[in-house]
């Protein structure tokens, strides 16, 4: 993704939320989501089904891995997940640089925040950002910092 084109993503900009169950989402602007969702599905074959599929790496410095680091820090920084980074898998990145988000990332157009639900399932598929967003820590010096999805 080219840089002209990709949006900057600020913490302010992430709100972290989570639904009725207690799964936690970090709900970003239409324009960051779009792309970042297209990111995720990078290098998977569209027929694939099922889950068990991880997005081709993109690099430490890639705008994919850069917005994915903002959005950690949102999440760590938020009251929802601040007290319990273990839970949504981001204990590893406070102390080690990388980690992988055990939660939702989504477009605010997909997400009701009054119902704490996904809103408009069949048209805002292209707001949701598939996969766990994965950072590689530090300890992996010639991987480190590549995001997959």
């Amino acid at each position: 993704m080219a840089a002209a084109t990709s949006p900057i993503l600020t913490a302010d900009a992430v709100t972290v939320a989570t639904d009725h169950m207690g799964r936690l989402y970090a709900v970003v602007p239409d324009d960051v989501a779009r792309p970042l969702a297209i990111a995720a599905r990078k290098g998977i074959d569209p027929e694939a089904r099922g889950i068990f599929f991880e997005s081709d790496p993109h690099p430490a410095d890639s705008w994919p891995a850069l917005t994915v680091r903002v959005i950690f820090e949102a999440v760590l920084s938020s009251p929802v997940a601040a007290q319990h980074p273990d839970t949504w898998g981001l204990r590893q990145y406070r102390e080690h640089g990388g980690g992988t988000l055990l939660g939702f990332i989504v477009g605010e157009s997909g997400w009701d925040p009054r119902t704490r639900w996904w809103r408009d399932w069949d048209h805002t598929g292209d707001l949701r950002v598939r996969g766990c967003a994965s950072i590689v820590t530090a300890s992996r010096p010639a991987l480190a910092g590549t995001c997959t999805f």
